[in-house]
């Protein structure tokens, strides 16, 4: 939305009217980001200026103001529970001004000022009238903090004017005598802004409100009877009548409106005196002259006559709902959006505040206004409310907007599970309307942030929830827009948890219309090497891996007569590549996973490192198991390190230990290419020779790994049992040592496996990657002990310490 009018950029273009520095390239592209709602741009640009070294000091304030004006924006555009960063913000912009009083730091001190008026204006108009003590002595504190800026500015403005009287200077940055003049006549406005904010603080009639209104009144008399009479004169003699509207001045207000008809009235106050007699009318009780004073003015022509139209039938006694939602509409469709929020708030307080009288439009507007408001709960009753009449009057889509207004404000409020159960229950209530999908995901995010947000079993549960919805969805609506969508949100989340073979199910139906079919590809490919991993039956397994080849194969290099390599290979065709490999090189087909992971190693563009770490053991794999050993190791010591012909055996070593590593703890079993890199790990070794001497660790440390990868475990067992003496603070070895003896069948085994776990977990920090594991470990080693009672009760204490991961 628009910056409203009331916040108000000091800068001298404003204030004098033909000053050329008021109105710089700088603050007008900044004008125009804060229009178009670009904050985040706009707050860089002023960053970047503000740094860059080339602005003069009136021009870094100017800027710096700008940058104050796109923060308070920023204000006006979000609910009051996420406004106070704003407001910080808007402040912290200009504060370097204002406690160093540097030049022209008067500026930022009556921009400060401002923000202060605006918090508070925008604070009562969405107050709904709340007479909370605390609240209104925190409005009536920052008003007074507004004055006492305004005060003091404006004694610095009149000693300004003093010294340049008598001919003193203070220093080369000077304001003018015009400019000067400027910035008294605006104080004074602003200064009567705010005595009339701080009267309407105070109850009607008391003595505090009618004290602080002529205040308002007196600051601007002066000001209003000015001659010849420029835009701040105008505006002070339309902010003079409003104070003598609410003070019952009324007649009074009349002849000076009078008067001021008599000389010549800009164009674009015509309307506003129109707005200010009718406002001074109605004060005199004569709301119907008022009216017929309005009528003559088009609908949509002004909208200060609009605004005051709505304000007089807001104020009949027996309020037409019609005719005032008809008015907003006016409002609505024809003016800026600051004088539609203004129209909002006036209405939305008098419908919230007549309770159960009003209409369904107007529960709509009084739950808007609950909103901004911040009193949530008050706004979700309100929209249903309104959804129940629109029900009653057989208006569904509006009987929907409203259920779904509902629903949003409780996922803005971060009440995931509400806004779940609400915006499934609107989507399956209406799956004939075009729009119910939409609603529908909208509850499956609420149940997702609602998983991520939660720990144990809960989220466990709001997962499983979560994945019901998404095949809920797909059930109900499979070829509609949010399909392909959900259907990845619902394959990904079934990967995470393991369920290939309910993954495979998901991503069957994903074809290359996909908006997702790159990344749907390439998490199928996976899911068929896990999923035949998961197989027992060897004939199953061959018959998936067929299907697999047929299935992925045409992702990389298409198929039939114009099936060719990749010109430039994407990251999906990659991913899915390495995959067919794994599988290919598992089902004994070597040849196959060395062709396709060479082309995928070595074509354009060039693959990423964390791609070639990846792919690299694989290739070496399958040119060990094709009996190409030296030219495997030749392979690797090639990508070793970021590549190049001199990369060490030992990095060599380290990088094929690392990936053992992973193969040895992933879910499922990995035992050839396990098999295979230990061969490798073991060739490397020997080639090493007596230069293994010069390693960091020794040679046993590496064929120790190989060695159980051989699945040689006597030997290995040799081993890490001298290795783990040696070395008794190398977590890797202690780990793998323990992890050998876990796989074991025997109980002794098992049972110093567990032993050595409780001492990792003593050593290790604990919420770490090796902690967990271990910890796990030893539940999972006194389950197979037969030691039940130990393993759930060290399972139950993990889950209350938030060990759990």
């Amino acid at each position: 939305m628009k910056t409203p009018s009331a916040i108000l950029l000091f800068t001298l273009a404003l204030l004098c009217g033909g000053v050329a520095r008021g109105d710089s390239t700088d603050q007008r592209y900044m004008g125009y980001l804060r229009e178009q709602q670009m904050y985040r741009l706009a707050e860089l640009y002023a960053r970047q200026r503000l740094t860059s070294g080339d602005l003069d000091p009136r021009g870094e304030v100017e800027l710096a103001i700008e940058h104050s004006l796109v923060e308070l924006a920023r204000a006006y555009d979000v609910p009051s529970i996420e406004r106070q960063e704003h407001w910080q913000a808007a402040h912290q912009a200009i504060a370097p001004w204002i406690e160093t009083k540097q030049p022209y730091s008067l500026l930022a001190e009556l921009q400060d000022a401002l923000n202060l008026l605006a918090e508070t204006e925008l604070t009562q108009l969405e107050s709904l009238g709340r007479s909370d003590p605390a609240e209104i002595e925190q409005l009536q504190t920052r008003l007074r903090q507004a004055i006492a800026l305004l005060k003091s500015a404006a004694d610095d403005v009149e000693q300004r004017r003093r010294e340049q009287a008598l001919g003193q200077s203070r220093t080369t940055a000077e304001f003018s005598a015009t400019e000067l003049a400027g910035l008294e006549r605006s104080i004074a406005i602003e200064l009567a802004r705010a005595y009339r904010l701080q009267g309407l603080t105070y109850p009607p009639a008391s003595a505090d409100r009618v004290n602080a209104l002529q205040q308002a009144a007196e600051s601007l008399t002066r000001l209003a009877a000015a001659t010849p009479a420029d835009d701040l004169v105008w505006r002070a003699r339309l902010a003079l009548a409003r104070a003598l509207a609410e003070l019952n001045q009324t007649e009074q207000g009349l002849v000076q409106l009078a008067s001021w008809r008599a000389e010549q009235v800009p164009a674009e106050y015509d309307d506003q005196l129109l707005a200010a007699e009718a406002r001074l009318l109605q004060a005199a009780g004569r709301t119907d002259q008022a009216l017929a004073k309005l009528a003559a003015t088009p609908p949509g022509k002004s909208a200060a006559v609009d605004l005051m139209h709505l304000e007089l039938l807001l104020s009949q006694n027996q309020r037409d709902s019609q005719a005032i939602e008809a008015q907003l509409a006016v409002v609505r469709g024809n003016h800026a959006p600051r004088y539609v929020r203004q129209a909002e708030a006036m209405v939305g307080e008098q419908f919230a505040a007549s309770g159960d009288q009003t209409t369904a439009g107007g529960k709509v507007l009084a739950a808007e206004h609950f909103y901004r408001a911040g009193n949530y709960s008050a706004a979700v009753a309100a929209y249903d409310q309104a959804a129940e009449l629109y029900r009653q009057q057989k208006d569904r889509p509006r009987a929907f907007a409203a259920e779904r207004s509902a629903a949003a404000v409780m996922q803005r409020q971060r009440v995931y599970d509400q806004a779940a159960t609400r915006f499934r229950r609107l989507a399956l209530a209406s799956i004939d309307r075009d729009d119910s999908a939409i609603d529908h995901r909208e509850a499956i995010l609420s149940l997702a942030e609602m998983a991520r947000r939660s720990t144990g079993e809960a989220a466990d549960q709001a997962m499983a929830e979560y994945l019901e919805l998404c095949r809920e969805h797909l059930r109900h609506w499979p070829m509609g827009q949010t399909a392909a969508e959900v259907r990845w949100w619902l394959a990904s989340a079934l990967a995470a948890r393991g369920q290939w073979q309910a993954t495979l199910a998901v991503l069957s139906e994903v074809d290359t219309t996909s908006p997702y079919y790159e990344e749907a590809i390439a998490l199928l490919a996976t899911t068929y090497r896990e999923r035949i991993a998961e197989l027992d039956d060897n004939s199953q397994r061959l018959q998936l891996v067929g299907e697999a080849r047929t299935k992925l194969q045409p992702a990389i290099v298409g198929q039939g007569a114009t099936a060719r390599w990749p010109a430039k290979w994407s990251e999906s065709q990659r991913t899915t590549a390495l995959e067919l490999a794994r599988i290919m090189l598992d089902a004994g087909d070597a040849s196959y996973a060395q062709n396709l992971l060479s082309k995928a190693l070595n074509d354009p563009p060039p693959p990423p490192p964390e791609y070639v770490n990846r792919a690299a053991p694989v290739l070496a794999m399958a040119l060990v198991a094709g009996g190409k050993t030296a030219e495997a190791m030749d392979q690797l010591r090639g990508t070793a390190q970021g590549g190049g012909s001199g990369a060490s055996l030992e990095a060599l070593a380290d990088r094929l230990t690392t990936q053992l590593t992973e193969y040895a703890r992933s879910p499922t079993p990995r035992r050839n290419e396990r098999a295979a890199l230990g061969q490798l790990l073991l060739e490397v070794v020997k080639s090493a020779g007596e230069g293994t001497s010069t390693w960091k660790l020794p040679a046993d440390r590496y064929r120790a790994a190989a060695l159980a990868a051989v699945a040689n475990q006597a030997e290995a067992r040799q081993l890490y049992e001298s290795l783990t003496g040696q070395l008794p603070k190398n977590g890797d070895i202690q780990e793998e040592y323990a992890e050998l003896l876990a796989a074991s069948d025997t109980a002794n085994d098992r049972e110093a496996a567990l032993a050595r776990y409780a001492l990792i977990e003593s050593a290790t920090r604990r919420g770490t990657d090796r902690w967990h594991r271990a910890r796990q470990a030893r539940i999972q080693l006194l389950t197979q002990l037969g030691r039940r009672a130990e393993a759930e009760k060290l399972e139950k204490l993990t889950r209350l310490l938030g060990g759990r991961k």
